[in-house]
């Protein structure tokens, strides 16, 4: 699956825009609530994210399970799942064999884990077919298993779904820009968690 979407910040006490009559975008639906819980993984000199890949198990939602992105040629990203199998087992082995390029033998391991309470929105056309999804995430972190002080964060991404185009990501983005809403300097929540412990990202 390529992975289409765009990211935003939004203070913790900020309304969530409504973009209904947004180009193509009809009506935004009513929040659906999803608490998740994620860990990411990665050797200890994080050489998955220093080639812009992250891998994760998360529970909740309705897409819980392992959670490969990898860089794609369109700009966007590539995800590859694999089922969330009890908490004590390994990395699968699918996986592992598409980043083995990347981390050779050496042993993936929890580098964080984050928490977020999501409020989900679609946005639906006149005909009530979902075009995107609005994402209004509340999120708290832990790294190496101690908590980041009080290291929490807001942000909105917009997600779209098969067959919609390219440049709705461009009209959404433009109305939220236009109320305030600012892009996030940040391109994915664990480089954020991780700051300046990651090295530079190389692909």
């Amino acid at each position: 699956m390529i992975e289409r979407e765009v990211k935003f910040e939004l203070a913790l006490d900020q309304p969530v825009p409504r973009l209904d009559g947004v180009g193509p975008v009809a009506r935004q639906a009513e929040p659906v609530k999803a608490v998740l819980e994620a860990t990411y993984f990665d050797t200890h000199d994080y050489r998955l994210l220093s080639s812009g890949v992250t891998l994760r198990r998360r529970t909740g939602g309705h897409d819980a399970g392992w959670h490969l992105k990898v860089p794609h040629a369109s700009g966007h990203r590539e995800e590859v799942t694999a089922p969330l199998g009890h908490a004590t087992e390994p990395v699968p082995q699918a996986l592992l064999e598409r980043v083995h390029d990347r981390t050779g033998d050496d042993t993936l391991l929890p580098v964080a884990r984050i928490t977020t309470t999501r409020y989900s929105y679609e946005l639906l056309s006149r005909d009530d077919s979902p075009l995107a999804t609005l994402v209004d995430d509340h999120v708290t972190a832990e790294t190496a298993g101690e908590r980041v002080g009080r290291h929490a964060w807001r942000e909105l991404e917009v997600e779209l779904t098969a067959g919609a185009d390219d440049s709705l990501l461009t009209v959404i983005s433009d109305a939220l820009r236009s109320v305030g809403v600012q892009p996030s300097t940040w391109p994915s929540k664990l480089r954020r968690v991780l700051g300046d412990q990651l090295p530079p990202t190389t692909g």
